[in-house]
């Protein structure tokens, strides 16, 4: 009875160190897809040309939010996995052109950059004019979707290991970037 005891709590373990691990790469998965689905969603967004850069800008990048949370299948949509507002802010314009470049609305962040631009670099690089996209509609410039989620840690011990602020809850991070339409 003693052996068996010191042999099934290690494997009990393991067997839900899997699961949580699990768990996190189908979170992952999801949040790819969800990203993929936003960035899609902004690309085919049509910019009607009687209103303001401003006013597409928010409504392009809520119906990125939109898609994101729709394809988000099992994980959660709210706080504190996810925080999101619709209708979005308003966006920021980075160099001043009147053209918004950056909107951020909680654990989502869009931006509009120069086709073109490295993966990983900044969209749009602000120390660098040429990344910038200079057209009203967006036709033809690069898209990036980024969007965190905090999945929840279910065990004990890997919480110690894997959530450093101790909330219990790990961050994700999925982007996606695609040419506009």
């Amino acid at each position: 009875m003693v052996e068996f005891a010191a042999v099934l709590l290690p494997l009990l373990l393991v067997v839900v160190g899997i699961v949580q691990f699990g768990l996190l790469f189908g979170a992952n998965v999801s949040l790819t897809n969800a990203s993929r689905e936003a960035a899609r969603e902004a690309t085919i967004y049509r910019y009607e040309a009687n209103r303001s850069n401003s006013a597409n800008g928010v409504d392009r990048c809520t119906a990125a939010v939109t898609a994101a949370t729709q394809a988000f299948g099992f994980l959660g949509t709210s706080s504190p996995n996810f925080s999101a507002s619709t209708p979005c802010p308003a966006g920021v314009d980075l160099n001043g052109d009147g053209k918004h470049d950056l909107w951020q609305n909680g654990d989502v962040e869009i931006s509009i950059c120069k086709a073109g631009a490295a993966p990983g670099a900044p969209c749009p690089n602000t120390a660098d004019a040429t990344t910038y996209c200079t057209l009203d509609t967006g036709e033809g410039c690069l898209i990036r979707v980024q969007l965190d989620y905090n999945q929840a840690i279910i065990v004990p011990l890997l919480d110690a290991v894997l959530d450093g602020d101790g909330n219990g809850l790990f961050t994700l991070r999925a982007d996606a970037a695609m040419v506009i339409n």
